[in-house]
């Protein structure tokens, strides 16, 4: 696993291109912002405005606990959810879910992108859906029936109408 990434920054009007190296914790929470570090304006035409780019780390469990659990840790600035609803996190967000002691919010964003995976694996419009991925997501919204009602508030209605469906929301 990479210990460093790099940030790089290109100025808008001359191209000139900046770059800085964080860790992987810094690039995961976006800790650093290259603008602070190397300048507001362009070393070498003075402008201000730049497209910046990311190198960005897999999540990995330790960095997905220390998220879910610290208030002040953000994985992007907003649709978190979105970047979380990946298979490839599918095991870390379940075991937190189920043994992590995480912060209320934190929880129904992992909610959140439980339905996000099951929305996008039902959808028509999605060539490439994997019906048991979907089929596994279901059976493990299905176990945390609680967990789901609690975040129901986070979950936007049109995922819901796609999602709840599927799902045994009713005592048997």
């Amino acid at each position: 696993m990479k210990d460093s990434y790099t940030i790089e920054r290109e100025c808008s009007n001359c191209g000139s291109k900046e770059q800085i190296t964080v860790s992987r914790r810094e690039v995961a929470f976006e800790l650093v912002d290259i603008n602070e570090v190397v300048g507001k304006n362009c070393n070498n035409c003075s402008a201000s405005k730049f497209i910046t780019y990311y190198q960005t780390p897999d999540l990995d469990f330790e960095l997905l606990k220390e998220w879910a659990t610290n208030p002040e840790l953000y994985l992007m600035g907003q649709d978190e959810e979105l970047l979380l609803a990946d298979e490839k996190y599918l095991d870390n967000i379940l075991n937190i879910l189920d043994n992590v002691s995480l912060l209320d919010h934190k929880r129904n964003l992992l909610m959140d992108a439980l339905c996000v995976i099951v929305y996008d694996n039902t959808i028509e419009d999605n060539q490439q859906k994997e019906e048991n991925l979907n089929q596994r997501v279901i059976v493990e919204l299905n176990k945390r029936r609680e967990k789901l009602k609690q975040a129901d508030e986070w979950i936007m209605d049109y995922i819901k109408e796609v999602v709840y469906p599927q799902l045994e929301l009713t005592e048997k």
